[in-house]
């Protein structure tokens, strides 16, 4: 089947119908330059378009997938990306000079000449191509008549003073092109020029200063910059009990994402669906059912799929509220404006009987009618004065779930100036399920009897930020949060054509938590949104078992547990609150808990603690290391094989953009062996430079 599209459609008629968008708006085909393997088979090809009257450009990568023609590249193979005209390469004489030069558009210019010629592609290719097929032949660069022109000659040239080539750069100034001038202009101006013409151009020798070819430089292998993060648990699925557990090993297996995140969703889900209806009491100190998760996942790792199928009754359940909310709004509104009209008429009727008769009339009047309680039970980033009115006019127990949190974590409420205040409320709502807020302009208030179950979703990149964030650790708000940083699927998942709306364990997970989100809420006598849970306690067995693994929890801070203090302080509370969700999803109606729920608690809470213990310190990076990645990645990115240091005070990171700064971290580098001085300096960007680098390839380890 693949066979028969891929001879429907040319490479020629794909480009037409990928570049479609840009033919619209005036672009013309100019090209269509194909990349192939040292057998000649095609891998890559690169769509050229430019507009006729502004002279823009418009170039796109395709490849076909092995269904269809699509814009992007293929994976490249672990050497390096594939040379253009490969196979002429391969094929030419050996003793044949090679001209190198930046755009595929150059090299047929050159081949229309006769002449072997080869490129990596755009100015800032040179370090991602395999340059082997040129070892120990004689190069002749040709850089463009700017910048990145001659920094991509220098690129090249390191990448072929490392293979034994002999390399020497045309003299581009002694041709009179204007700036930014290239190979092709230079043969419009000479439409008669042959090859022999072009070989006998005014040259330089490449001046890259140095003894030894750039792989002689790192003569030993890097060492990491950091201790590597240890192997992830195994997520403890069976201690979620039959209902959940049966319910996240299901969208661990159809979903694929890994099995703690989907424990992390289900029991999250869970703790928002009981929190509202009990509280657990341990020797007369009373806990809310309030669970909050941290899970730590890469982009791509199904984070979002499996909160889906995990929220799935709570998001049917908040859809229903909603639509009853707007279908009594109206009667509200028309009670309201009653009311407004009955209050007029009962001041104005009793000016003449004064003040007394007016505040009689009120009363008997009575209070404004009451607005529907507002019906949402889900949020993903709310402001602090957000969560406040939805306290004070909605549900008193709602969920903060985002699966993208670093929108929540990089917000208002979370920010520089906003952070400790907001997460000192957060973790009073944890503590005890009261929210203060107090406003020079309208006052105080105080909410009691409300809880708060969270979900944050984060990628590891935020997750370092935050985990190394003084407030949010010191002041105590991420030590109220289970963290789990699971092993990544990605790579080993096989697609499942499975419909998981329609699967029993699922459905029948789905119904409990309608039936505790359906059930009423215990409110306190003459509040509408105030809770007053019933208290859960321990049988006795069960309450043994927890002062056992309290006293375990208080005795691993000495060892297992000694980075990570605030976490397990709150161990005991944390197997307390888990036993208590446990419990009332298996039985909504029940008054104690079972040592089982204590033993399947403990069982998930030493996974978490074990998680922060191998999640926590590994966040704790010193500066200068975290600049050294910096330096590190920006090089790779922007795929800078040599360094500088006034390129990379003006143009790297901002973070080191100071010389104490750079010369720090370009000091960790060496001494890991990413980078290495180059004696003597090198002549980069036109200019004799003193402070240059080799910088390793990615992936070179």
């Amino acid at each position: 089947m693949n066979a028969v599209a891929h001879a429907v459609e040319t490479p020629e008629d794909a480009a037409r119908r990928l570049a479609a968008g840009a033919l619209r708006h005036g672009y013309k085909t100019q090209a269509l330059h194909e990349y192939r393997d040292a057998a000649g088979h095609p891998v890559l090809w690169r769509i050229r378009c430019k507009h006729p009257d502004t002279g823009e450009k418009w170039l796109r990568p395709m490849h076909w997938c092995g269904t269809s023609y699509v814009i992007g590249e293929p994976q490249p193979p672990s050497e390096g990306k594939h040379l253009y005209h490969l196979p002429e390469l391969l094929v030419a004489d050996a003793a044949d000079l090679v001209l190198i030069v930046e755009g595929e558009s150059k090299v047929d210019a050159l081949g229309k000449l006769g002449i072997v010629a080869t490129t990596s592609g755009a100015c800032t290719s040179a370090g991602t191509a395999d340059w082997a097929p040129l070892r120990g032949r004689s190069c002749l660069l040709w850089p463009d008549n700017d910048a990145p022109g001659s920094k991509y000659a220098d690129e090249v040239a390191v990448h072929l003073l490392a293979l034994s080539c002999t390399v020497e750069r045309i003299d581009v100034e002694a041709l009179g092109l204007s700036e930014k001038g290239d190979v092709v202009d230079w043969l419009a101006r000479h439409p008669d020029a042959t090859a022999a013409d072009v070989l006998v151009l005014q040259r330089l020798t490449a001046r890259v200063v140095t003894d030894s070819p750039a792989q002689a430089v790192f003569a030993c292998a890097p060492e990491p910059l950091r201790r590597p993060l240890p192997p992830a648990l195994e997520y403890p699925m069976d201690a979620l009990g039959s209902l959940l557990g049966e319910a996240a090993k299901r969208i661990h297996a159809v979903v694929q994402a890994p099995a703690g995140l989907c424990g992390q969703s289900v029991l999250a889900a869970a703790s928002l669906a009981v929190q509202s209806h009990a509280d657990v009491s341990i020797s007369g100190s009373v806990e809310p059912l309030s669970l909050w998760h941290v899970s730590i996942g890469a982009s791509g790792e199904r984070k979002s799929a499996a909160d889906h199928w995990a929220l799935s009754a709570h998001v049917e359940f908040e859809r229903e509220q909603a639509e009853a909310w707007q279908l009594a709004m109206p009667a509200h509104e028309i009670e309201m404006s009653a009311w407004k009209a009955a209050e007029r008429i009962a001041s104005q009727s009793n000016k003449k009987g004064g003040a007394e008769v007016i505040r009689k009339a009120l009363q008997d009047l009575g209070a404004p009618p009451e607005a529907p309680l507002l019906p949402w039970l889900l949020l993903s980033e709310p402001t602090m004065e957000g969560l406040h009115k939805a306290y004070q006019h909605g549900r008193p127990g709602i969920g903060l779930f985002n699966d993208d949190a670093g929108d929540f974590l990089g917000g208002h409420a979370m920010n520089r100036d906003n952070r400790t205040k907001s997460a000192a409320s957060f973790s009073k709502l944890w503590d005890n399920g009261r929210f203060d807020r107090v406003r020079a302009g309208d006052g105080a208030a105080k909410y009691y009897g409300r809880r708060l179950a969270l979900h944050l979703m984060v990628q590891p990149v935020i997750a370092e930020s935050v985990l190394s964030d003084d407030v949010l650790t010191g002041q105590g708000f991420l030590a109220r949060c289970l963290l789990a940083w699971p092993t990544s699927t990605i790579g080993t998942r096989e697609y499942q054509d499975i419909d998981l709306s329609h699967d029993p364990e699922l459905a029948r997970y789905w119904a409990r938590m309608r039936d505790l989100l359906e059930a009423a809420l215990p409110l306190r006598q003459g509040a509408r949104n105030e809770l007053q849970p019933r208290v859960l306690t321990l049988m006795p067995d069960a309450m043994a078992y927890w002062v056992d693994v309290k006293n375990t929890i208080e005795q691993a801070m000495l060892g297992a547990y000694v980075g990570i203090h605030a976490w397990a302080s709150k161990g005991g509370s944390q197997v307390a609150r888990m036993a208590g969700v446990l419990t009332l999803v298996e039985n909504p109606d029940a008054g104690v808990i079972q040592r089982k729920a204590i033993e399947q608690a403990t069982v998930l809470i030493t996974y978490y603690l074990d998680e922060a213990a191998r999640i926590v310190g590994m966040a704790s990076t010193p500066t200068p290391i975290k600049h050294a990645e910096l330096l590190r990645a920006w090089c790779w990115e922007t795929g800078r094989t040599l360094l500088y240091s006034r390129d990379a005070l003006r143009n790297g990171p901002s973070a080191i953009r100071t010389n104490d700064a750079f010369t720090t971290a370009v000091s960790q580098l060496e001494n890991t062996s990413w980078a290495a001085r180059m004696e003597g300096g090198a002549v980069l960007d036109g200019k004799r430079r003193a402070r240059v680098w080799y910088i390793r390839p990615e992936g070179d380890e």
